[in-house]
């Protein structure tokens, strides 16, 4: 599998077009903003979980990203609450 640094890994990422959607496991609410929160909520969790299993700096950049997804989440959730 072919490796890159994280500039290179920026600028990739960068690249990707924002489709301004949001992908959440289950929806089984009429509130997409909870079941966005609540997707992500869990995403984090599983990738704490990982981290405490197998303690490397890929588990917890995933673990970082994932709580930085939960963080906006929360951050959406709460300005459509009007907080």
């Amino acid at each position: 599998m072919p490796t890159c640094d994280s500039h290179q890994l920026h600028e990739l990422l960068d690249s990707v077009p924002d489709t301004h959607e949001i992908v959440v496991r289950r929806h089984d609410e009429d509130d997409v903003l909870r079941a966005a929160w609540e997707s992500a909520r869990d995403d984090a969790l599983d990738a704490w979980l990982r981290w405490t299993r197998v303690a490397t700096r890929e588990s917890w950049a995933v673990y970082v990203a994932a709580r930085d997804r939960e963080d906006a989440a929360v951050a959406a959730m709460s300005a459509g609450l009007g907080v």
